[in-house]
């Protein structure tokens, strides 16, 4: 019977180890399955058995009540929800924020060899699915890509990007660390692993993803620069970590600068008319721009409609499933500094004409390489944004009125919340009054986790569930824990631009690994920094 006993508990601990790894594959390529795989987990921990046994270890550690304790106020929070359909699906969310830490937090400690393969599996995951997004990106699938950030296939590109840091910089933790004895040849293909998930970052253009590399490669520079003994080489690193946000900086203004440096005309060029002989329509009092070019400036509708129906069979007055309306075309043509008329068109390449055709506004566009694109389209946005334009689909400035907002609803709400599920109904009364947001589409929460935290639960809410998540941390002696400090700060950065936590593809991977390095032991003595 001992030793039946004995088997039956090295079986399951061998399908718990099989399933975080399952887990771990999950979490960049199946959202089906990353729901699937911790009902797995469950059953096992279930089936196990020694209950009694767990049961005691949950008792005795706050770290794991703690945790799940988050779960229990989104179930407490149903109590004062004005919408229970709102709640229960927030709460299905939340299902693997009770699941992880109850399963890992009670079942036996995991070595560093155990959590050294989960990082490796979960890294072949992230690459092949950087994989299958360029296999899309360079058009091999067939299937056009208009934003590139759509080749983020399985999952947001957005928790995409931060999967892909914790890659990143869980790769660089075995590559530098003396401690861990890493063979030449896997620090090779790690380095490898991290220079192609940085130049794949780039190429995906998630801002988030980008800013938070950034940021969080700063701050190990700065951790790090604390034990160089040398102190010009200190002080070179310094200035190196000064130059970063400086060289962005001075970036971002030449982009603004460019992007409103813009042409001025005599009352004669205004007046002057087309070589047809047509007048030009002016419109001074509308500012939207294109590499510094009026849009609404030089426009012979007239002239322009019979030149591009011409040159094309997107009719000038319609609009296409392709992209193509005719604001593309002015844009587009404002964007090469070319004068909205029958000469204008004549100046369009073949090439220009397709990238039209495709729904292209600007020039630049058209190279998809390019990370500037990105930078200009946020400028052209808040321009948009500054003019009066509907900040509704800008993924940059519609978060300004997502927090004005959620600003509004804790006020109403300030020391307990509207409840599990109860910001539905709060919003939609505040988006019901807004101008810009009558479609559905974008009526969407703070894009801030903490805004989130406070609008559900109140300031007494949020501050419990910041001590929730930093407790354990220091109860499980875990200050100094690299992969869980790192982990933890890509995650709270990600608080600041998204609701990150009130998703269930990222509420599965925060659980998973918040879990995973937090009652594991694989910094020992050994590896001990």
């Amino acid at each position: 019977m001992a030793f039946l006993s004995t088997l039956k508990k090295i079986t399951h601990r061998k399908v718990y180890f099989w399933l975080l790894l399952a887990v771990a594959v999950s979490l960049p390529t199946s959202k089906a399955l990353m729901s699937i795989f911790p009902f797995l987990l469950l059953i096992n921990w279930l089936w196990e058995g020694r209950l009694k046994e767990k049961f005691t270890v949950f008792r005795s550690n706050p770290s794991v009540w703690l945790l799940i304790s988050v779960f229990g106020l989104y179930l407490l929070g149903l109590l004062w929800t004005d919408s229970l359909k709102w709640g229960i699906h927030d709460l299905k969310i939340q299902i693997p924020l009770l699941i992880f830490p109850l399963v890992i937090g009670t079942s036996e400690k995991l070595n560093f060899r155990q959590i050294k393969t989960i990082i490796l599996i979960f890294t072949a995951s992230v690459v092949f699915a950087s994989f299958c997004s360029m296999y899309v990106w360079l058009g091999f699938s067939g299937t056009e890509i208009r934003d590139v950030r759509d080749i983020s296939l399985f999952i947001s590109h957005i928790r995409f990007s931060l999967l892909i840091n914790i890659v990143i910089f869980s790769l660089l933790w075995f590559v530098f660390n003396p401690k861990l004895n890493t063979s030449r040849k896997e620090k090779i293909s790690y380095l490898a692993i991290v220079i192609w998930l940085m130049l794949f970052l780039l190429i995906l253009k998630s801002f988030t993803g980008i800013v938070i590399f950034i940021l969080v490669s700063l701050a190990l520079a700065f951790w790090f620069s604390f034990r160089i003994k040398h102190v010009v080489l200190r002080f070179s690193v310094y200035v190196f970590m000064l130059m970063i946000p400086v060289f962005i900086g001075a970036y971002i203004t030449r982009s603004i600068n460019e992007f409103y440096h813009t042409e001025e005309f005599s009352k004669e060029e205004l007046n002057a008319k087309t070589q047809l002989g047509n007048p030009y329509r002016h419109e001074p009092e509308n500012h939207q721009l294109e590499n510094g070019h009026f849009v609404f400036l030089f426009v012979s509708e007239d002239e322009l409609r019979e030149a591009w129906n011409q040159r094309s069979n997107f009719q000038y007055d319609s609009t296409y499933p392709e992209g193509f309306n005719k604001y593309a075309l002015l844009r587009y043509m404002a964007s090469l500094g070319l004068k909205k008329d029958a000469e204008g068109v004549s100046k369009l390449r073949d090439e220009d004409i397709r990238n039209i055709e495709r729904g292209i506004p600007n020039y630049l566009f058209a190279n998809k390489y390019s990370l500037n694109n990105r930078i200009y389209q946020t400028i052209w946005e808040f321009n948009e944004y500054k003019n009066g334009a509907s900040p509704a689909g800008s993924s940059v400035v519609q978060r300004i009125e997502y927090f004005k907002i959620a600003g509004q609803v804790v006020r109403e709400n300030f020391w307990f919340g509207a409840g599990t599920g109860g910001y539905y109904p709060a919003y939609q009364k505040k988006y019901d009054e807004h101008p810009f947001f009558s479609n559905p589409k974008f009526r969407q929460r703070s894009h801030n986790m903490f805004l989130s935290y406070w609008v559900d639960f109140g300031l007494i809410g949020l501050l419990f569930i910041c001590f929730a998540y930093t407790y354990p941390v220091f109860r499980e002696r875990k200050m100094k824990s690299y992969l869980l400090l790192i982990f933890s700060l890509i995650v709270v950065l990600s608080f600041l631009n998204e609701d990150t936590l009130n998703n269930h593809d990222a509420i599965t991977f925060f659980a998973f690994f918040f879990s995973l390095f937090l009652f594991s032991n694989y910094e020992d003595e050994a590896l001990a920094e």
